[in-house]
């Protein structure tokens, strides 16, 4: 008896101050890809649109044509070797050509008042500079080299003030189109150097593209591609490790994507002396993982073997996590991939779905990453402690990752289902920044003896703890946001239901009490110096439970088993 006047005593004590049963309860969401086109504009097809900056400055980009842009700087005017326009009236009319020339105040703030018009629009851009008079092909516009470096430190703070909104560098300074050809000025040192030193003068933030492998090998320190450009070698392990992150922020463009099996030269035909598609994909798939790549499709040209198909990118476009392609160009290669039915069970895009899934929308929803919220496990009760948890599992069935880190927090709002209330409640935000949202990887495929082997299907489970400002009792609505980043699933995303949504992915329910102890008070928990089965109070669900050994009383002392 006097042990069930103790245990009763207890019971009685913590009535009180209940005691909160730890654990997560999984919550009923439509975990499905709804299989919709996505506004996040960080990726996907782009628009491309030219600024022609001039020593007074110019026209800025006032309504930017879309919510991706290509934007093509060029600065013509500050090259002597630039003409931009040629007399073809028999001696009627001059020739006038640009001149070398730093660039000025006027033309600097031109180009960052198209940025904030970028950013006003809610957009993001990839930007690509040149001396190729309103990108028309010509040859032979880039300056002398000095020039070229001068030009690269000046617009170096611009650039690096605005990489909210700049997806990525395309390196362009050189050649015809800002491509690197077509131009006796360039080198490969010149490139090098030019790339180092926008590299030097930029923060790690800015992702930085050349127009080709070899290009961006000499970048990083690689001078016999054929021979040391092999992710597996021992001089590819020994730049990697001098370079450090750096690896990680130089890519590629590719304005001649899978219109030949070298994508018209961007990968070599003799290995020996240059790199060939594998060892670029390899290193693509392994240092690009958080590096934008993309650039311009094209159709095929006769006698080469044809990889210009959805089917050939829902392969090797989550091995270079290919983000970004350009909506104009090859526009009869586009036509054709709307025309062409995408017949591949991938994840949830199933052409068994849909009466008629098109290779266009599977490239277009796939570009860059694509989150789905699969699974969600949430903290049934907040205790008095505050402390909120989740676990829940993201599927990134994206052909890449993100390549910014946006910020992921927690929106919990007030949840009204039921009251009969009609007010919307604003949700309070808490910053998570131990999760890495770059991290949220997609798929790997890799080559094993020529097999194609799936080693990792997206699946990212992640774990939340965080303490919530709350008083009082209540029930709330808890998201998740990644930046403004919309999720794929159908009904789980945008917070609240009046008013502009907000994208965020739904995680479930969970009540406040802070009358609730949120764990065991240190004197009635178990110490080495008492007994294994010692009396300890629990709470399950909403009753007071204590345990002795093998058996439990009720509060009021009776033994329920």
């Amino acid at each position: 008896m006097k042990l069930a006047s103790f245990i009763f005593a207890l019971a009685i004590a913590f009535l009180q101050a209940p005691v909160l049963a730890a654990g997560l309860v999984k919550w009923d969401i439509d975990t499905a890809d709804a299989m919709s086109t996505l506004p996040n504009y960080d990726r996907g097809f782009y628009t491309p649109q030219v600024l022609h900056l001039k020593p007074s400055g110019g026209k800025a980009i006032g309504k930017p044509w879309a919510k991706l842009l290509h934007l093509r700087a060029e600065i013509s005017e500050f090259s002597s070797h630039a003409w931009l326009g040629i007399d073809t009236t028999g001696g009627k009319k001059d020739t006038t050509w640009g001149k070398n020339q730093d660039l000025t105040e006027d033309a600097l703030n031109v180009l960052q008042e198209s940025l904030d018009s970028i950013r006003a629009n809610k957009g993001f851009v990839i930007v690509r500079i040149c001396y190729d008079p309103w990108y028309n092909g010509r040859s032979n516009v880039t300056p002398d080299h000095e020039w070229v470096l001068k030009h690269v430190k000046q617009l170096a703070p611009v650039l690096s003030k605005n990489t909210d909104v700049i997806v990525a560098l395309e390196m362009g300074m050189h050649g015809a189109y800002g491509e690197m050809h077509s131009d006796t000025n360039i080198t490969y040192d010149r490139v090098a150097e030019a790339v180092n030193l926008m590299l030097r003068n930029t923060p790690p933030e800015l992702k930085i593209l050349t127009r080709t492998g070899n290009y961006s090998a000499k970048v990083l320190g690689f001078d016999n591609w054929g021979v040391d450009f092999h992710i597996d070698g021992e001089k590819f392990a020994e730049i990697a490790k001098a370079k450090s992150d750096t690896m990680y922020r130089v890519g590629m463009f590719n304005d001649g994507y899978l219109g030949t099996q070298y994508d018209y030269g961007t990968w070599g035909a003799d290995c020996k002396s240059s790199i060939c598609r594998e060892e670029g994909v390899a290193w693509l798939e392994k240092y690009g993982i958080n590096t934008p790549y993309g650039g311009e499709a094209l159709t095929t040209a006769s006698g080469y073997e044809v990889i210009n198909t959805p089917e050939f990118l829902s392969y090797e476009g989550f091995r270079t996590h290919t983000s970004y392609l350009n909506i104009q160009w090859n526009n009869n290669l586009i036509d054709s991939w709307k025309k062409t039915l995408f017949n591949i069970k991938d994840f949830d895009y199933d052409f068994e779905r849909v009466d008629s899934l098109t290779g266009f929308k599977y490239i277009n929803d796939h570009l860059g990453y694509r989150f789905v919220l699969r699974e969600s496990w949430v903290t049934d009760t907040v205790g008095e402690d505050g402390i909120f948890k989740a676990k829940v599992r993201i599927q990134n069935v994206g052909f890449g990752n993100l390549t910014w880190k946006a910020p992921v927090r927690l929106a919990v709002l007030t949840d009204l289902e039921g009251t009969g209330l009609l007010m919307c409640p604003m949700p309070t935000y808490y910053d998570l920044p131990d999760i890495d949202s770059r991290n949220i990887h997609s798929r790997t495929i890799s080559i094993a003896g020529g097999d194609t082997v799936m080693t990792f299907d997206g699946n990212n489970e992640i774990e939340i703890s965080t303490k919530l400002n709350i008083r009082g009792k209540g029930r709330y609505q808890v998201y998740l946001k990644i930046g403004d980043i919309q999720f794929a699933n159908h009904e789980v995303s945008g917070i609240g239901s009046c008013g502009e949504e907000r994208p965020a992915a739904y995680l479930g329910k969970t009540y406040y009490d802070e009358s609730v102890k949120s764990s065991i008070p240190r004197t009635l928990q178990p110490r080495n110096i008492q007994k294994k089965n010692a009396p300890f109070v629990q709470r399950e669900r909403h009753n007071a439970i204590i345990r002795d050994g093998e058996k439990s009383y009720r509060a009021n002392g009776v033994i329920s088993r």
